[in-house]
């Protein structure tokens, strides 16, 4: 049986790791997924594969599942606000149905 939920996803270059894990922790999440990224969007194009001259400058994409749409929003709001305010990024929310929802944040 399944239960909704949300699920958060972020974009951004891997120098906003440390201080997206933290918001993540201070939020109050137990866990996440981090993925290597690539794509083109308006700050051109990042090859996922590729060697980086600056490692930071690749980009990684979050994956987080929250029961709490509310809660979601917040971290939203305060990673595009916060974080995302100079920086390259995109964050959306996406409604999702989830095995074992025991397991995810409220």
């Amino acid at each position: 049986m399944t239960a909704p939920a949300i699920k958060l996803t972020i974009i951004v270059e891997r120098l906003l790791k440390p201080q997206i894990e933290a918001l993540l922790a201070d939020a109050g999440l137990s866990g996440w997924s981090i993925f290597p990224g690539g794509g083109r969007g308006t700050h051109g194009r990042r090859r996922a594969q590729a060697a980086q001259l600056v490692r930071e400058f690749s980009i990684i994409k979050f994956e987080v599942v929250l029961r709490d749409r509310a809660k979601a929003e917040g971290i939203a709001e305060r990673l595009t606000g916060e974080l995302m305010a100079e920086q390259p990024g995109i964050v959306w929310l996406e409604e999702v149905e989830i095995w074992r929802i025991g397991k995810f944040t409220t």
